[in-house]
């Protein structure tokens, strides 16, 4: 795939942000999350409830949204080595995204898979879509704790299989998902036991083992062993407490608003895992609570004494959340503009202004 990028990024002008780049194949993920949603929204394409099924031109434009945002991603670095403009912004802004990006793609498979009766119920449903968020998370716990990351290519390979998977449902039908394919098994059935296996299996064993060699090798470069379980603390108190919600919730909000629930949980995550990306790059601690969690207390309060609707506590979380969350986000990219002189969408650097002789930059003196 790199020859073809190494390609495909010399057709895009210099003048081009590698970070527009980014931004527009995350835009592309959007698209497709937000298609489905519409037409989807309680992940019955693949069965016969409420006897709801997905338009094909939505899997065609599905499988073309999640190609670009692969392509996109995958020649942004290169862009920003052409132009010379590579900076800790890039890596956050690329990392930050494709944090929210893992979310619509967990999200864009439970469509293609559905909720008949052998794929999964809906709780093993949120346990393996928070397996699969924490695949992902991982990856960034290794580097808050080694100073390296090593990204696998289960997160490339996931995006090329995805598209596959679309552009399969739009030419045949949908469902070929719930048809057998070795005895009793159906393709969701074997999908789940390989992602338990690497996962379980190999995932996890890799990721203490790096860690430990990391120790061993270069200790300088580590943080403490209390310290290194930390994240782990932070997003395991802020799941239980977001699982309690959903599991006592006198509505069966889980069962009732699956997608929502889930959409919840992902921007809960995504905040998470982008605090760690800017803690590891700035070499700062990491938060020992997400505050965008707080509001579960009283939500787990107000729902056990069904003194407020299950659905409109997670509509407000959500709406909260979201608001939260892009907040959080701008100003980290402000401030890191700010701080390394530079633009977010624009190669060149601002100009710094002349007065009594000095150059200054955003406030700052240079000379």
């Amino acid at each position: 795939m790199h020859p073809f990028w190494d390609q495909l990024v010399k057709v895009v002008p210099l003048w081009v942000p590698a970070n527009l780049l980014t931004l527009t194949g995350w835009l592309f993920s959007l698209l497709s999350f937000i298609l489905l949603s519409y037409y989807d929204t309680h992940f019955s394409s693949s069965s016969d409830i409420n006897n709801q099924t997905v338009p094909q031109w939505v899997w065609l434009l599905s499988a073309f949204c999640i190609f670009a945002a692969h392509q996109l991603d995958g020649i942004d670095g290169k862009q920003a080595r052409r132009t010379n403009s590579g900076s800790p912004l890039g890596e956050l802004f690329d990392h930050g995204l494709d944090s929210s990006t893992v979310v619509f793609m967990c999200l864009g498979i439970l469509s293609l898979f559905g909720l008949g009766e052998r794929t999964a119920m809906h709780w093993e449903i949120v346990f393996l879509y928070a397996m699969v968020l924490l695949a992902f998370w991982i990856a960034h716990w290794e580097k808050y704790n080694t100073s390296v990351m090593f990204l696998p290519w289960a997160y490339d390979i996931s995006q090329i299989w995805l598209t596959g998977s679309y552009l399969y449902t739009y030419f045949y039908d949908i469902g070929v998902w719930k048809e057998d394919v070795f005895q009793s098994f159906n393709i969701p059935d074997i999908f789940k036991m390989l992602f338990y296996f690497l996962v379980v299996v190999l995932l996890i064993p890799m990721s203490f083992y790096n860690q430990i060699r990391a120790r061993i090798y270069t200790p300088s470069d580590c943080k403490g062993v209390i310290e290194g379980l930390v994240p782990v603390f932070c997003i395991s108190l802020v799941s239980i407490l977001y699982f309690v919600f959903g599991y006592y919730s006198p509505a069966n909000i889980v069962i009732t608003d699956l997608r929502l629930y889930l959409v919840g949980y992902g921007l809960l995550y995504t905040n998470i895992n982008c605090r760690l990306i800017v803690a590891q790059m700035s070499g700062e601690l990491c938060d020992r609570f997400n505050f965008i969690a707080l509001p579960l207390i009283p939500m787990i309060i107000l729902s056990k004494f069904q003194l407020v609707s299950d659905y409109n506590l997670l509509v407000s979380f959500v709406i909260f959340a979201s608001f939260a969350h892009l907040h959080y986000g701008v100003n980290v990219v402000r401030q890191l503009c700010d701080h390394l002189n530079i633009y977010c969408f624009r190669v060149a650097k601002p100009k710094a202004l002349k007065t009594n002789g000095h150059s200054y930059s955003n406030g700052i003196k240079k000379d």
